[in-house]
């Protein structure tokens, strides 16, 4: 059905793009993650995933306006909800759907079957595809897809008997909770972007103002509903100014959404969505004007009456200037006649207005009732017969799945999570609690031996010619490894990273630099209260944050890189000599001047008593020495064998347990939590994380660790000390030695000592490039993710900044009044005040059918009225009349007034209105809520109920 014979309009549909390699990527995907399941075992499953998007948006991308649509959408959406648990909503698969309002001239329209028509607007539309790997994405593009169906539906009823009403309010209501539904999965949307641009059609003043258009329109028929009735003018008038107030909450939102947030861009709603809001709030602000006037009429307020009609006068003459272009005929038509009046409502009001004219004078001399201005008209209190109403099937999908689960044997995504975490607090364990433990009581005892020139000093005692085996095992290493022409090489390439790093990180900031300035010049051309969007400090500030992180850290490893290159700088030559061998080192490392023994004095004088108590000492040393090496040895197993057994220590069964017995815990909490935990995990609720599995992993890990910290504890007893053995020993050895050692002696020792300590710093050096190089290739991962967020940013900004800029150039304001950034508020209880305008007919007296005769209102009978003035006209001037014809029935109230002096007619007058407004209320009281309670109980398979 077009949109021209139809007073009521769908919502705009998202379309997309079908998916044929869907199964094949996710596949590919799943081989690189999943290790629990193998890829082919899962191949039904994606095949099934890919069908079922086919079958909900078939080859044109767009669902089609049936009855049997909503369900299949449905089962979709429950079955991504429950993907979500299964996966991240981050996924290397990209989803494609085009943004709303892809012809940005015209109202949205369906066609006979429901589909866009194929003009040219919906064959090439005029903005490419937003494609984003998220899950989220393609779960919100679902479910508005869900409501923009359940809204065509609707528009499609047939509105001229009560089933058709019925089904039209039950399927707005059911696209507004949708939408409303829609509104609290956004954030979850937002974070799956990890701050990138989110869709400006999916932003929370978009959803909102459709949401509230499906709202206005369910009111309206409601109203349309109320009119057949024939209920009370004063309901009538109730319901009314909730349409209006509903139409003006959707043009609000539309406008804010053209303006945009702190937290959402820009949207541009097309001018005829707004004008139709707009002509719709107006025309339903002066159809709740016009209706309170007849009931002012019927209770003898005529001041209130006559301000009343000049205030929907007002309202219909503010429709008529924001133009027609764009706007249903049907709407149009509203404004002009009916079948219960061939009179446009326009002129109905006119006429009303022309007849009370005469009798202004009338008013201000008998009645002392002049018309009321607008601001002192008492409000007319909105009645709410229209709300939105969540489908069970959206509320909790997981318990709604008529299929089988898809991917339901994989492992679930939280529980997955949790045992990554796990295995990275392995990892931590082990680095932390026995690797960094057994370095540093291994450097303690470096240290202490290097303290004693150990085993140098004693292999220089014991050798006192040739190269000492220490220096020789240096060297061996040194050799091994390359040398310094690998040191050399390696300094080199850590240089070289270091400067992809730096060139990386640079290139990020002068894109964030570069946009900066291009926002600036929009900025500036447009002029701030025009250029509304968030300025590129804002927008940016993470991706700045995270840079100038990573620069900290660069500067930090470059500082690192520094110390390392000093280090080499320092031992370069004993490198060089170590490099070099034995011959080498025998020219750098001299003789002690005595032979094999002897301490440098002389080929005897090592003999005797003296020459058995050195050799006592050299051997308690070197079995200290060696008590040590087995230990340093035995420690190092131990922490291999701690590696070993934590990285096998497995709790997997542990978790699925705990996770199933949580998800039956959410299970029998019922659907609600359900439907807050779905795409969270299983059992999980909405705001839940991994914090809640901390007490798990605790207490698994404190099981896992007890023996490894006795081990490491027991290890850390064995370590030399200041009055260990091993000291004493060298204490008994230097004793034993001649009291001043010869300078021979001395300098055998300090270079025996220096280059063994040069073959350790070797292979400290060569540990700090290997590091540096792993480090900087991390760096360089997460300095290519910022580069690539950086450009993504760059290119979502520059186009959102074309996108505005073309909007800001050919969107001409709506005339009059300007547009606000937010809706008004509604007044206070009791506040006199001007309503604000909604647009719609006045109702019909009968029947109608859905595309006419919803606005036209038939002229009131005024003839009492008219009677008992011209009756007190003639008393004031001419004297007492004679009684009215019998035809004609004078209110009694009116001919009390008429013979009572001025003022106290004045008195009697407000004390009887009110009164009168008090029983009158009171009977709508009684009215509306039996339409309310109607509507509250409503099944929505079956509509709504009046009466």
């Amino acid at each position: 059905m077009s949109t021209h014979n139809n007073n009521l309009v769908p919502l705009p549909f998202k379309h997309t793009q079908p998916l044929a390699t869907l199964a094949d990527d996710i596949l590919a995907h799943l081989a690189n993650t999943s290790e629990s399941t193998h890829p082919d075992a899962l191949r039904p499953d994606a095949l099934a995933w890919q069908h079922l998007r086919l079958r909900a948006f078939a080859h044109s991308g767009l669902p089609l306006v049936h009855k049997d649509s909503g369900p299949l959408l449905e089962q979709y959406y429950a079955q991504l909800s429950f993907i979500l648990t299964k996966l991240p909503s981050e996924t290397p698969l990209t989803f494609p759907w085009y943004p709303l309002f892809i012809s940005p001239s015209s109202l949205p329209s369906t066609s006979a079957s429901g589909a866009f028509p194929p003009t040219a607007a919906s064959a090439a539309p005029l903005a490419p595809p937003l494609a984003l790997p998220s899950l989220e994405y393609e779960r919100a593009g679902v479910l508005y897809d869900l409501a923009a169906v359940h809204a065509a539906l609707g528009t499609e009823r047939t509105r001229n008997d009560e089933a058709g009403i019925k089904a039209a309010i039950a399927a707005f209501q059911t696209a507004a909770g949708v939408l409303t539904h829609l509104l609290t999965l956004l954030p979850r949307l937002h974070a799956s972007l990890h701050g990138g641009p989110a869709p400006a059609d999916l932003s929370a003043p978009t959803v909102t103002a459709l949401r509230d258009l499906c709202l206005a329109q369910a009111q309206e028929v409601a109203w349309q509903k109320a009119v057949m009735d024939r209920l009370k003018n004063g309901t009538v008038a109730k319901i009314a100014a909730r349409v209006a107030e509903l139409y003006a909450l959707a043009r609000g939102a539309a406008e804010l959404a053209r303006a945009g947030t702190a937290d959402a861009q820009p949207f541009a709603f097309p001018e005829d969505t707004i004008r139709y809001l707009a002509i719709k709030e107006a025309h339903f602000g002066a159809v709740a004007q016009y209706r309170r006037a007849i009931d002012d009429l019927g209770a003898n307020r005529y001041g209130d009456e006559l301000g009343r009609l000049q205030l929907a006068e007002d309202k219909l003459q503010e429709a008529g200037k924001l133009g027609r272009r764009g706007v249903p005929d049907a709407v149009v038509r509203d404004l002009k006649a009916s079948r219960a009046s061939p009179l446009p409502l326009v002129l109905v009001v006119l006429l009303m207005l022309a007849r009370g004219g005469t009798d202004a004078e009338d008013n201000n001399l008998i009645y002392l009732s002049p018309p009321t201005p607008a601001s002192s008209l008492p409000p007319i209190p909105p009645a709410t017969l229209a709300r939105a109403t969540l489908p069970p099937t959206l509320a909790a999908p997981l318990a709604h799945l008529r299929a089988p689960a898809i991917f339901a044997a994989l492992v679930p995504r939280q529980v997955a999570e949790v045992l990554e975490l796990w295995e990275d607090r392995k990892r931590g364990w082990v680095d932390e609690r026995v690797e960094a433990r057994a370095r540093a009581l291994e450097c303690r005892a470096a240290g202490l031996l290097t303290q004693l020139h150990l085993p140098s000093s004693l292999e220089a005692s014991h050798q006192p010619l040739g190269v000492p085996p220490a220096v020789l095992d240096a060297a061996a290493r040194v050799q091994a490894e390359g040398g310094v022409a690998r040191l050399e090489a390696m300094m080199q390439d850590v240089r070289r990273v270091a400067g992809v790093n730096a060139r990386m990180l640079k290139e990020a900031t002068d894109t964030l630099d570069r946009e900066s300035t291009a926002d600036a010049a929009h900025r500036a051309g447009h002029g701030p209260p025009r250029w509304t969007r968030p300025s590129s400090d804002a927008a940016a500030q993470p991706l700045r944050e995270r840079a100038q992180q990573l620069e900290a850290v660069l500067r930090t490893a470059g500082d690192s890189d520094a110390l390392v290159r000093a280090k080499f700088g320092e031992w370069e030559a004993a490198l060089r000599v170590l490099e070099g061998g034995r011959d080498a080192l025998a020219r750098e490392v001299p003789a002690s001047g005595g032979g094999a023994g002897g301490n440098g004095r002389g080929e005897g004088e090592g003999e005797g008593e003296g020459d058995a108590q050195r050799d006592r000492a050299r051997r308690a040393l070197r079995a200290l020495l060696d008590q040590l090496a087995d230990l340093r040895a035995a420690r190092a197993r131990v922490v291999d064998a701690a590696r070993t057994s934590i990285a096998q220590c497995e709790i997997r069964e542990r978790v699925l347990r705990e996770a199933e017995r949580r998800a039956a815990e959410g299970r029998a909490r019922g659907g609600e939590d359900e439907g807050e935990g779905e795409g969270v995990g299983v059992g999980a609720r909405e705001g839940s994380g991994l914090e809640e599995w901390e007490e798990l992993l605790e207490g698994e890990g404190e099981r896992l660790m007890r023996v490894w910290d006795e081990e490491m504890r027991r290890s850390a007893l064995t370590l030399p000390t200041s009055d260990s053995p091993t000291r004493q020993a060298q204490h008994s050895l230097l004793a034993s030695a001649s009291a001043t050692p010869s300078a021979a002696q001395q300098a055998r020792e300090r270079a025996t000592a220096h280059y063994a300590t040069a073959g350790d710093k070797f292979v400290e050096m060569l540990q700090n490039l290997q590091e540096g190089l792993a480090f900087y290739a991390k760096l360089g991962k997460l300095l290519g993710e910022l580069r690539d967020a950086c450009r993504s940013f760059d290119y979502a900004r520059t186009a959102e900044a074309q996108d505005l800029a073309r909007a800001l150039s050919a969107a001409p304001s709506l005339s009059p009044p300007p547009p606000s950034s937010a809706p008004a508020p509604a007044p206070a209880p009791g506040t006199p005040r001007r309503r604000t305008p909604a647009a719609a007919a006045p109702p019909a007296r009968g029947p109608q059918g859905q595309g006419q005769g919803q606005g036209g209102e038939a002229t009131p009978r005024r003839s009492t009225r008219r009677a008992a003035q011209a009756q007190a006209q003639a008393q004031v001037q001419d004297g007492p009349a004679s009684p009215a014809p019998s035809a004609v029935k004078t209110p009694a109230r009116s001919k009390k007034k008429a013979a009572a002096p001025a003022a106290a007619s004045a008195n009697a007058k407000e004390e009887e209105e009110e009164e009168t407004r008090e029983e009158e209320e009171a009977g709508e009281r009684e009215e509306v809520p039996a339409a309310a309670a109607a509507v509250g109980g409503w099944d929505p398979s079956q509509g709504i109920r009046f009466g």
